[in-house]
């Protein structure tokens, strides 16, 4: 795993505002003494506060630099964008009772969303192929997402739109903290992206299209589930806008990339399933990380490197722990007459193998770990290379492995729907 290359100043000079005029949203390319290139995304004019960022990009740097005037005018015309739908804000609606609302459909719009429900449908609902697909598909979505985040750096709304910005404001919290939060940067919105693939992947692949499909031909429960996809794929996106956490153009990008990556999955994921059956293990960790390897890194760092990293070995150990349990007899899903109390059970017992194997694996790789904070202190975050090691190894053997492979054996073993 190279380290990150290029050298910042202290985060803390870089926050202030500036007028707003025409060669803020330019591009400029620096260089530090231990960096082979980078280029610094601009103090942004009074509208969004926050600071200055160096991207780094592994193994393609000569290829980035090359392409630094692409890269250059595509960020000002997307900023643009972000600055522009921004005054949309006006029209979302506001208050506490569409803010709870939208946390819960956000809530229900994130990656640990899926996180919970794809091991439940693995044990009790689809089958391994259908599952593993929408592991990959998930991961390709933050995948492209995050490295798109990284690479433009184009930051959240501004504070004022926010629920709960002006009191965010009032306490003191940095400019850091406020723009780049958890999620990262904010172009495009992974959540929308999510939403408008991922249940439709799953119903086309249960109930055929809808396009080519009479109304006599289509059954209640498939009329009642793309009806909950469609009101699904609506609400999480404007649940994103209603919260403030988005722009407009964040969720018109994530929304038109699920889209696109859905129509390339709906055609091709039965042959990438083919060879990830026959992918060995070796194959799929150096996959992994040389997917890592190029993934855009920024400095000051934020949180997306390390979400991304999280998703990239679940799907890893996903994957490898569903090839040994078909070498080893091992179906994950649970027979078609198996009684909703048994299916109960597979899942309470799934999650009392997989939480603690995760949570085991945190505690050995311990020390590895940054001692800085994270949540609480953004300038102080820190994800060096014991982190990297011990994330992969948490979500890889602990939570991926854990949902194909321990958790299917201990369901045999006890005779759970097998």
């Amino acid at each position: 795993m190279p380290p990150s290359v290029g050298s910042h100043p202290n985060p803390s000079s870089t926050l202030r505002t500036r007028k707003s005029s025409r060669s803020d949203s330019t591009p400029s390319k620096v260089t530090g003494p231990n960096s082979t290139h980078s280029i610094t995304k601009p103090t942004p004019d009074a509208f969004f506060h926050s600071c200055k960022y160096e991207i780094d990009t592994p193994l393609t740097s000569s290829v980035y630099q090359a392409s630094g005037w692409v890269w250059g005018f595509l960020r000002a015309h997307l900023s643009n964008q972000v600055k522009f739908t921004c005054d949309l804000f006006k029209f979302i609606p506001s208050g506490s009772t569409a803010a709870k609302l939208a946390q819960v459909c956000s809530a229900m719009g994130s990656e640990e969303f899926y996180c919970v429900v794809i091991p439940i449908m693995t044990w009790c609902i689809a089958s391994y192929s259908l599952s593993r697909a929408l592991v990959l598909l998930l991961c390709v979505n933050l995948y492209v997402g995050n490295c798109c985040k990284n690479l433009f750096c184009l930051p959240r709304p501004p504070l004022k739109y926010r629920f709960g910005g002006e009191a965010n404001q009032e306490s003191g919290q940095g400019d850091r903290k406020i723009h780049v939060d958890a999620l990262g940067f904010g172009w495009p919105s992974t959540h929308s992206c999510n939403a408008v693939s991922l249940p439709f992947a799953v119903l086309r692949t249960a109930y055929g299209s809808i396009l080519h499909s009479t109304l006599e031909e289509l059954t209640p429960m498939a009329i009642a589930g793309y009806s909950l996809a469609f009101l699904y794929a609506t609400a999480v996106p404007l649940s994103r806008l209603v919260l403030g956490v988005h722009s407009a153009a964040d969720v018109h990008a994530g929304m038109l990339y699920g889209v696109i990556n859905l129509r390339l999955w709906l055609s091709y994921h039965h042959e990438i399933g083919t060879w990830m059956d026959e992918a060995s293990i070796s194959f799929i960790v150096v996959a992994c990380l040389l997917m890592m390897s190029v993934h855009p890194r920024v400095n000051p760092k934020n949180y997306t490197f390390e979400e991304t990293t999280c998703i990239v070995f679940y799907t890893a150990g996903f994957l490898v722990g569903g090839n040994i349990s078909k070498s080893m007899g091992l179906p994950t899903l649970c027979d078609e007459d198996t009684t909703l109390l048994v299916r109960v059970a597979r899942v309470v017992v799934g999650y009392a193998i997989v939480l603690p194997s995760k949570a085991v694996l945190k505690e050995l790789t311990k020390f590895m770990r940054s001692p800085a904070p994270k949540k609480k202190d953004l300038d102080k975050y820190n994800f060096g290379f014991g982190d990297f090691v011990s994330k992969t190894l948490q979500y890889a053997i602990g939570y991926g492995a854990g949902c194909t492979l321990f958790a299917p054996f201990v369901f045999k073993q006890l005779g759970l729907g097998i």
